[in-house]
């Protein structure tokens, strides 16, 4: 703990840490003191000069005459880094201390490199409510907001497994000057972000408490969502998140401030390695050159066991010697019968050589059968129009059915002379019987009268 001179003005500064370590600012909220971020130091002080301090009227600083402003806590905090010789540091603030970081990020933004706003808001609360805050406590003192206080910082879970730790903060509030309190809530009434937030350009990385019922996770969310390229992260806590949720806080910080580290140990030797590149050139154009070789030689190795195929070959050549062995065997049996053998022979090539007229005989065979089979089916056609033709000619049904139809057309409708001659001839034409062709003369003897 030391103590820091600004403007004839003391402050409790406490620094953690390496000195050659990059440095964080933290800032804790109204009504606090620099122990609110006790369960930050050792997660983050392995890899940073943290620096902790106690604001304007606040745990061990002095107690001014106020109202404060958010400009006058502002030049405290650059007056702090200017003691320590501190240029460029990270900001870790909450609360009433994220108000100075966003300050901070507007009006000294070559000071801050990253930021960490926990439970913020770009403007907490109405002027009205801290108007009203300030009259009670100028009146009563901090005891008679202490209980109210406490209850909205923890859940009513963390109230009850930790009573020790909630009562240390209700104590330490209710020992804090009234002037201080009211001093530092003036500077909380009067402070709006809600036009600046757009034109903050460094990574900001917002931390929200699901369960704050003085900065609500949704007010939290628009503050990162108008910053351009601002993370957020909700946690299971209420107002003072650093404590209540003091791991996954302090995990969440370590991501966010080491990975710059990280990137930035990363860029350092991309900068170093274009001195490395006049070396490697030789190299590759070397490395191809034997790739290509292994290549071909890959192509020609499966060309290798192909070649021995033949070599494989000769195994399907014994089968076919045991062929002339068998027809030997066979050859003895008709050997006594030499001469029919020569006969046969003879006759086989008589076959072979008669082979070809006997084709065209078979051709000649073929067409001969084709034109019998066209003359049979014709004169099946004829017989069967002749079969047809016939019972018209010789049936007496028919006969009758012929002289009748005459007669039919006779009644129906006179005939003329030429009609009845042709109708004659045809009659005479056909084998009648005596007695219907004198029955025909008759009718046509009297039709004629």
């Amino acid at each position: 703990m030391t103590e820091t001179i600004i403007d004839g003005d003391a402050f409790n500064v406490v620094v953690e840490g390496a000195a050659n370590a990059p440095a964080i600012l933290l800032a804790h909220s109204l009504g606090t003191n620099l122990h609110a971020f006790d369960r930050q130091i050792a997660a983050l002080a392995p890899h940073f000069r943290l620096v902790r301090f106690d604001a304007r009227g606040h745990g061990g600083s002095r107690v001014s005459e106020g109202p404060y402003t958010i400009d006058q806590l502002g030049k405290d905090a650059l007056a702090i880094l200017d003691a320590l010789d501190i240029d460029k540091a990270h900001f870790v603030g909450l609360a009433a201390g994220g108000l100075l970081g966003l300050w901070l990020l507007r009006h000294a933004p070559e000071r801050i490199d990253r930021a960490v706003l926990a439970n913020i808001a770009a403007q907490i609360g109405s002027p009205d409510f801290w108007d009203e805050r300030i009259r009670v406590v100028k009146e009563k003192g901090t005891e008679a907001v202490a209980p109210a206080l406490v209850e909205n910082w923890f859940t009513r879970g963390y109230r009850a497994q930790h009573p020790e730790e909630v009562e240390r903060f209700e104590q330490a509030l209710a020992a804090m000057s009234a002037e201080g309190y009211a001093g530092l809530a003036a500077a909380v009434r009067d402070a709006n972000f809600r036009e600046d937030l757009h034109a903050i350009k460094h990574p900001v990385l917002v931390v929200v408490g699901k369960h704050d019922p003085m900065t609500p996770p949704g007010v939290g969310a628009l503050v990162g969502s108008a910053i351009p390229g601002a993370k957020t992260v909700a946690l299971e806590a209420a107002h003072l998140s650093p404590v209540e949720a003091a791991e996954a806080f302090n995990d969440a910080v370590l991501e966010f401030l080491l990975g710059a580290a990280e990137m930035a140990e990363s860029e350092a030797p991309s900068a170093e390695a274009p001195a490395e590149p006049p070396p490697k050139k030789p190299r590759k154009p070397r490395a191809p050159k034997p790739k290509p070789q292994p290549a071909p030689a890959a192509t020609h190795e499966p060309l290798v066991p192909r070649e021995p195929a033949p070599a494989a070959a000769p195994k399907p050549r014994p089968r076919p010697a045991p062929k002339p062995k068998a027809e030997e065997r066979k050859a003895p049996e008709p050997a006594p019968a030499a001469q029919p053998a020569r006969k046969s022979a003879a006759k086989k090539t008589a076959k072979k050589t008669a082979k070809k007229p006997a084709r065209k005989a078979a051709v000649k065979k073929r067409a001969v059968k084709k034109a019998a089979v066209k003359k049979t089916a014709r004169k099946l056609v004829v017989k069967k129009r002749v079969a047809r033709k016939a019972p018209i000619k010789k049936s007496p049904a028919r006969k009758a059915a012929v002289k009748r139809r005459p007669v039919k057309k006779a009644v129906k409708k006179p005939l003329r002379k030429t009609a009845a001659k042709k109708a004659s001839r045809k009659l005479a034409k056909r084998p009648v019987r005596k007695a219907a062709a004198k029955k025909t003369g008759r009718r046509n003897a009297g039709r004629r009268r």
